[in-house]
């Protein structure tokens, strides 16, 4: 009896099958599967790629130069009152404001009746917040014309609002939202284009100043999904009703950003904004927002509603087409074709390499056509399509070609070379960089009753505290010159000295420990800190020879730092608990510096015995 042999798999086939599927993949399931990556890539695209800048914008930052310069180190309707009268002298198209005057509404109080006087003077837009059942709709409400048919997203609707005092916003030109709802990480990458409460549509403040800037005409909505038309511009928004935007980068940032302070003082000349769409607002957590984007991890929110305007004026707005999908799903499925036809013509190496190219050159059009359009194109769903195809293609080819060649080339492995790879994988510390001997001074912190505090707080209220406490507290360490190793849980774990050399490291981490501590202090004073009690920073100091090197595989790397003087910095942040200090000292940190440091006397510390220990506090 004949023996029945299964057919053999060609690659070429098996490739075109992988294209077929690598398509199909993209056309129906990309955008929930990749959903993360894509919009991170996204992100990146739309920072490679600057979006063109309106000079109709100027942002005025209430910043910490402006508080300096009151009477009374602090921001108030006064101030506001004045800044606003300025613009109106000084010609300003339109203002939007990024603050909300909700409390303290007597009419009649002086500073009340100077910011009525200031709103009216100029076209004023008065931001609002969302809020579950809000007292009042805000005020003006903004025309906005309807053509049916049109599709109204759920997303628009709003149980209530937080608005400013209705005598202030009787004075305005118009009502507009001004909070900004982040993705699931918490980004900030579009905006609801408008809010509905009750029979008023209310459109986002940055979409609000574009109209006034454009000459104020009624915008008109309509579609399925919803588009909105403003003068001759038609905006598609995608269909949960939100629109794009491309956030700024500092350096553009800047350029269009004034100080209050320079305003009030006179040293902004008026021509700065005459007949530009200015938009208020701060840079200051305990006044402005701030919200993470894809430009930076802590952006006020003026200016992401500036960001908003600026897409609207420029009409670069970033958007997916609907019928993208399908052009990606072509570009994947011939894009595949190629990959399969070459990863069987050509050594694997080779076939790789140019695979890696595709994959460039799919990035590289991606961004191309978001510069000439404003497209977004999914590169990554392509990217993994086209590695799919060629994965399976060079699996399939290399199982043919060691069948076929298996007996007459003893030396094949010369073209894939298994056993190296094999090593690598089974040895992965042949490839890690040996450690080294040097001195480093560890820096070690703590927060006082943090785990009372994370059993109190919800874990969103608890990351938003951590967040700015984490940028400001590790901003600090990088200014002076050290390196943050890692942050767990409530701690930051710090280095001088290393993996650079550092003059003077003890100094310089003494000098960084009262820097820490004169921050979170003030910090504890700020809102939302002092509601909820936030303790107060402990800090270790100590210096040694420690051994130092990098540890992992692929692309994560992890410098870690071992030694007597590390292990003696965590023991000596704990000993601030019974000593009643902030910061506390070793005695070879304290002799090394060479400073005048405030004896602490003897004391027994775990694992070291008895020492000496020093306090750099008065």
């Amino acid at each position: 009896m004949k023996s029945f042999r299964l057919p053999r798999v060609r690659p070429l086939f098996a490739g075109a099958a992988a294209s077929v599927l690598g398509a199909l993949f993209l056309l129906f399931s990309a955008g929930p599967v990749l959903e993360t990556q894509r919009e991170l890539f996204f992100d990146s695209l739309t920072q490679w790629v600057q979006a063109p800048q309106s000079d109709q914008i100027v942002v005025i930052d209430v910043d910490r130069k402006s508080l300096q310069q009151t009477t009374a180190k602090s921001w108030g309707r006064g101030e506001t009152a004045e800044l606003l009268s300025r613009l109106s002298a000084a010609g300003a198209k339109a203002v939007a404001v990024d603050f909300i005057f909700s409390t303290a509404c007597d009419p009649a109080e002086k500073s009340n009746a100077a910011l009525t006087q200031a709103i009216s003077a100029v076209p004023s837009i008065l931001g609002f917040l969302i809020a579950d059942g809000g007292p009042e709709h805000p005020a003006p409400v903004p025309p906005v014309a309807v053509r049916r048919p049109v599709a109204i997203p759920d997303l628009w609707f709003i149980d209530g609002a937080e608005a400013s005092c209705p005598f202030l916003q009787k004075a305005s030109r118009s009502a507009a939202a001004a909070f900004l709802v982040g993705d699931e990480d918490a980004r900030i990458r579009r905006v609801q284009a408008f809010s509905i409460l009750g029979n008023d549509a209310y459109p986002t403040l940055g979409l609000e100043a574009a109209r006034l800037a454009e000459g104020g005409r009624t915008p008109i909505l309509g579609g399925q999904p919803a588009w909105l038309k403003l003068e001759a511009r038609l905006i598609e928004l995608d269909e949960d009703g939100s629109m794009r935007f491309a956030a700024s980068s500092t350096a553009t940032i800047a350029a269009r950003t004034v100080s209050a302070g320079d305003v009030l003082s006179g040293a902004v000349a008026d021509s700065r904004f005459k007949g530009k769409t200015v938009f208020i607002g701060s840079s200051l957590p305990n006044l402005g927002g701030l919200r993470s984007t894809a430009s930076m991890p802590l952006e006020p929110s003026v200016q992401i509603h500036a960001d908003v305007a600026n897409a609207v004026l420029t009409g670069f707005i970033p958007r997916r087409d609907a019928q993208l999908p399908l052009y990606e799903a072509a570009l994947g499925l011939v894009g595949g074709l190629l990959v399969a036809l070459i990863a069987t013509r050509l050594r694997p190496v080779t076939s790789a390499l140019l695979g890696l190219l595709a994959i460039s050159a799919t990035i590289a059009a991606a961004a191309a056509i978001y510069a000439a359009s404003a497209l977004l194109v999914d590169a990554v769903g392509i990217s993994l399509a086209l590695v799919f195809v060629l994965a399976v293609t060079s699996v399939l080819q290399f199982a043919r070609v060691r069948r076929a060649e298996s007996a007459a080339r003893s030396k094949f492995s010369q073209y894939l070379p298994q056993s190296v790879v094999a090593r690598y994988i089974d040895n992965p510390d042949d490839d890690r960089v040996a450690g080294e001997e040097r001195p480093v001074t560890a820096l070690f912190t703590d927060i006082e009753g943090f785990s009372t505090l994370s059993q109190k707080l919800s874990p969103r209220d608890l990351v938003t505290l951590l967040d700015t406490y984490y940028a400001e507290v590790n901003g600090l360490v990088a200014r002076y010159g050290g390196m943050v190793d890692k942050v767990v849980g409530d701690a930051v774990h710090a280095f001088f000295n290393a993996p650079e050399d550092l003059k003077d490291h003890v100094n310089k981490a003494i000098d960084c420990a009262e820097a820490i501590r004169a921050l979170t202090e003030e910090m504890r004073r700020r809102p939302g800190f002092v509601d909820h009690q936030f303790g107060r920073t402990r800090i270790g100091i100590e210096t040694g020879i420690a051994v130092l090197g990098e540890v992992g595989a692929g692309g994560k790397l992890d410098y870690t730092a071992h030694g007597d003087a590390i292990n003696l910095a965590a023991r000596l942040q704990e000993a601030n608990k019974f000593l009643g200090t902030a910061i506390c000292i070793g005695p070879e940190a304290a002799v090394q510096s060479g400073r005048k440091l405030r004896s602490l006397g003897m004391h027994e510390i775990r694992g070291f015995g008895e020492m000496e220990l020093f306090t750099s506090e008065a």
